[in-house]
């Protein structure tokens, strides 16, 4: 579900797979189970945004210009497995939706 941030400014936060494991550590706590969508955005690009770099996200942030993630989007369902004491994350194994 998007944030209210999120939703007022009108875009979903989307991640590249190399940065989930650093966005799951930073956002989320292994008791909230977190999953990982892996997205088929064939025909999206155009709405694929980047934002700059920010003190509290210090990456550029890919953002999609829509107000919900369509469930036709999504491929796989991926558990997010904390590592560590949640210090680190890793993709479980994906279940094909």
């Amino acid at each position: 579900m998007p944030s209210a941030e999120e939703r007022q400014a009108g875009w979903v936060q989307v991640n590249c797979p190399e940065d989930v494991s650093l966005v799951a550590r930073r956002d989320c706590r292994p008791e909230q189970q977190p999953l990982a969508l892996e997205l088929d955005l064939a025909g999206q690009e155009g709405r694929l945004c980047w934002l700059d770099p920010t003190p509290a996200r210090p990456w550029q942030q890919p953002v999609l210009k829509v107000a919900r993630v369509e469930l036709a989007w999504v491929r796989a369902v991926h558990p997010l497995m904390a590592e560590a004491r949640g210090a680190r994350y890793r993709l479980g194994s994906a279940e094909p939706v």
